[in-house]
């Protein structure tokens, strides 16, 4: 066949039915929020100086696209100039989590740098919190039509092996069918992720996943969300803070922090 004009072409329309959404602000508590600056003096008061540290950000089985709190972790590594995740980190806190809560996402302070955004490492940690997870927060977002090159319709209760060795996918019903469009369920997953300063600047990404259940269709998207924190809004008590102090120094290590013996049992 010879095309005179490839502006004469057009893609065949796939039908797409939307079933839900994902979250286009990243939605969070005062307290939430209060805390994760709270960590962040408690760095600067421990060790005399800013340090990059990492948290998960909580929510609720129920809703969870809220962050109600922030988890804080044994950090894997702190440094000046960033922090890494590691996967097993994300299993370890989970496991010690009360019922009914989740990770929603993780936040990381840059300290006192004048640098305002994710840096590659923050997008490699992304995209390891979402896969850790997608399966606890995925909802069904899309109707999507699949386009199925050789496919085979057959009816009856008894099939000839031949017909069988025909196309590429074989649909089995019991009535003749005339016209069949098959659509798989798209179902979508996110993460939150922050960055903050010790300044008081708070930056915020949406992390989200969509993939098609029996094609494995994958889309990843990283958006700059806009934050909203919710009110009534409240502080850290004396009681909270005094415990967030012995929580940080247990488990925010910057380099220098341990003595050697103890490094060289790490």
């Amino acid at each position: 066949m010879r095309i005179k004009k490839l502006s004469t072409l057009q893609r065949p329309t796939v039908l797409e039915v939307p079933l839900g959404s994902l979250p286009e602000c990243v939605r969070m508590t005062g307290y939430a929020r209060n805390k994760a600056y709270a960590i962040s003096a408690a760095v600067r008061e421990l060790y005399g100086e800013s340090y990059e540290w990492y948290g998960f950000t909580l929510g609720e089985e129920e809703r969870p696209e809220v962050i109600t709190d922030i988890g804080l972790p044994r950090n894997a590594a702190n440094l000046l100039q960033y922090a890494r995740l590691d996967t097993a980190d994300l299993l370890a806190f989970q496991e010690n989590l009360r019922a009914g809560r989740l990770i929603n996402g993780w936040i990381h302070s840059h300290g006192d740098l004048q640098y305002h955004g994710f840096s590659p490492v923050d997008e490699t940690n992304h995209r390891t919190v979402l896969e850790y997870v997608a399966s606890k927060v995925r909802r069904p977002v899309l109707k999507r039509e699949i386009r199925i090159d050789g496919l085979t319709v057959l009816w009856d209760t008894v099939w000839d092996p031949e017909e069988l060795k025909k196309g590429t996918v074989t649909v089995l019903t019991d009535a003749p069918v005339g016209r069949a469009r098959i659509l798989e369920t798209v179902y979508g997953s996110f993460c939150f992720a922050l960055v903050i300063g010790d300044a008081g600047w708070m930056q915020s990404q949406i992390v989200t996943k969509r993939r098609g259940i029996l094609t494995g269709w994958t889309i990843y998207g990283t958006t700059e969300a806009p934050l909203e924190v919710l009110e009534p809004s409240r502080g850290l008590t004396d009681v909270e803070k005094e415990n967030l102090m012995g929580e940080v120094q247990r488990k925010i290590r910057p380099p220098g922090a341990d003595p050697p013996e103890a490094m060289e049992r790490l």
